[in-house]
Formats: structure tokens, sequence, C-alpha cells
């Protein structure tokens, strides 16, 4: 396949994407496809390798990148995406209404509370003994802060250089975080949840400084300590979460798990393809890197041309 690489954009998260991108593109030229690389300084645009190539992979992470924009403007193009779409994509953007949507499921969730920019700190709030603090939009390890409740309108301050609204989650201790990958092939209509790989943090918990750096602990999924009732209950609440958001390719989805409660952190749905993104861990399971980007550009095609195919029996 002629394949468009996207990457770069103005987001936060821009570095990231560079580092992923590297990766897609060695694989895509692995498999013989032929790629062209569009590497955005400012922002999107579009050229005439909108019309010209077959595939559109979006390696683009946060805003323009990850939240419904990117993929608004390949439908616009007509053009088949490797990515959640518009719809999801807006979805996992925002925390809170995933949040809402997880709960609506069945699925336990962080308490938390949604604070808007100028907005005073609500009077009620759950007792904890200390704060999680982070932008409901955006990577949840940028501007995230451990704080107790004195810390709270500093910690506020901080996302709001970032977002216009923060989320105040109650510390959960013990904790253990758990990702799971999500894949749907739409050639066969069949979801597949690989994982959970465990993370564990060097620093106090896991914030940006140590997301992307060798500062933590990655226990892959044969090592990870927990029942198989544990492991078949996160791979019925992943398949659950993704079905909640309406998801038609692929995503990343993040539990933590204190004791015996199970709880959903949230969902990535550009999941990072860098050297020390989770993302390649988790794809080993299915058969390794190249067999999951070959997988997900034939399913992403396949549901563009599904989807083709409806509009025209309307």
């Amino acid at each position: 396949m002629r394949v468009l690489l996207l990457s770069g954009g103005a987001s936060l998260e821009r570095d990231v994407s560079l580092r992923s991108a590297k990766v897609i593109r060695e694989s895509l030229l692995r498999l013989g496809h032929t790629v062209h690389h569009l590497h955005l300084e400012d922002g999107w645009k579009a050229d005439e390798n909108f019309l010209q190539c077959d595939i559109i992979w979006i390696a683009m992470h946060g805003h323009q990148g990850e939240d419904g924009i990117i993929q608004g403007l390949c439908e616009c193009f007509d053009r088949p995406y490797v990515s959640e779409d518009v719809l999801t994509s807006a979805i996992g953007m925002d925390k809170n209404i995933q949040s809402a949507l997880f709960a609506h499921a069945g699925i336990s969730t962080v308490p938390s509370i949604m604070v808007h920019k100028g907005q005073k700190l609500p009077d009620s709030l759950f007792e904890s003994e200390r704060y999680i603090v982070k932008m409901n939009a955006g990577g949840s390890s940028i501007a995230m802060s451990l704080t107790d409740r004195s810390g709270l309108e500093a910690a506020l301050n901080e996302v709001f250089i970032y977002d216009e609204a923060a989320l105040i989650q109650k510390e959960i201790c013990p904790l253990r975080e758990l990702e799971c990958l999500a894949l749907f092939d739409n050639r066969n209509d069949e979801l597949t949840v690989l994982g959970p790989i465990e993370v564990n943090a060097k620093l106090p918990f896991y914030v940006y400084e140590n997301k992307y750096s060798a500062n933590i602990e990655v226990i892959r999924p044969e090592n990870v300590n927990i029942s198989k009732a544990m492991k078949d209950e996160i791979h019925r609440q992943a398949a659950v979460a993704f079905k909640a958001v309406h998801g038609s390719l692929y995503m990343r989805i993040d539990f933590f798990l204190s004791g015996d409660h199970l709880m959903i952190n949230e969902i990535n749905t550009v999941p990072g393809s860098s050297p020390t993104s989770h993302f390649n861990i988790l794809a080993e399971e299915y058969g390794g890197l190249d067999k999951t980007v070959q997988m997900l550009l034939e399913s992403a095609l396949k549901r563009y041309n599904k989807r083709k195919e409806l509009r025209r029996s309307l």
C-alpha cells in the first residue's frame, strides 16, 4: 500500500509522536509498503498525498492528533485511516465523559471531580489523605501531581496552564497499574484483548518524566502476578470499555488494581509506539509489531470499505 504517515503537530506530546512515527515507518517499510512521511511542524494540513495514498496512518498524540480533528479531516477527504474514528477519538480525549460511559456500562471507575478553570474548589470533596490532580483532556502524565488538600489549588493552577478543566481523583492505596491492548479486526469482526502488562513507577507515580524513560519497570504479561480469574476479568472489562466508547480499531486500556478491586483508569486511542512504549510489548502477544501493523492496515481499510458500502445502500 501507499501509506501516508502523519506525525508531529503542535501537541504537548509532539516528541512522542516523532518517536512513534519512526518505529511505525520502519515497520511499514519492512512489510513492503511505500511510505510518504508528512511531518507537521505547527499543526495539521492537507496536501496532494491525502488523495494519492491508499491509507493514512495517524501517529499523532494529544490535541489535533487523537481528539477527532485529524480523523475528521481524513473523513472529509474520504480517506481510510489507522486510528479510532472521530466519535471515539473525541470521547477518548475527555476523561470525565469516559468515566461516565464506563460507569453506565457497569465498570468501576476512580472517584473523581472535574473542576473548570476559574471555578472555585468544591466545598464537598470526597475524603482522601492525598489527591491526584490531572488534565481532563490530554496526556495524563503531563502536569499531573499528587498532593494533600492544602496543595490542591496550586496543583489545579498547574493543570490550567495546559487545559481548561482538571480532574481531582482519590489516591488509591495500595495501587497497581495494568495495561491492555484491544485490537478489533474488521475483516472478521473479532476483538482481541492482549496483556495485561504491569507498570511500576520508580518516581512516586506515573508522571511524564518517567513515562518515556528508563525510570519505570514494565512487567511482561507472562510475569504479571495475578490470578487467571483476575486476568479474565480484566479482559472482560476491557472488551466492555471498548464497546462502551464504540471502538472500531484499536486502543490501549489502562486499569488500576487495589487488592482485588479493579477500576478502569482511562483509554488511549492512539497508543504510542516509540521504542519505550508499551504498545510494542503488548503487540508481541499478537505475533509482533509488524504483524500487528499489517493487521491494523487491513482492518482499517476493511472498516472504510464496509462503511462506504453502507452509505451507498442508504
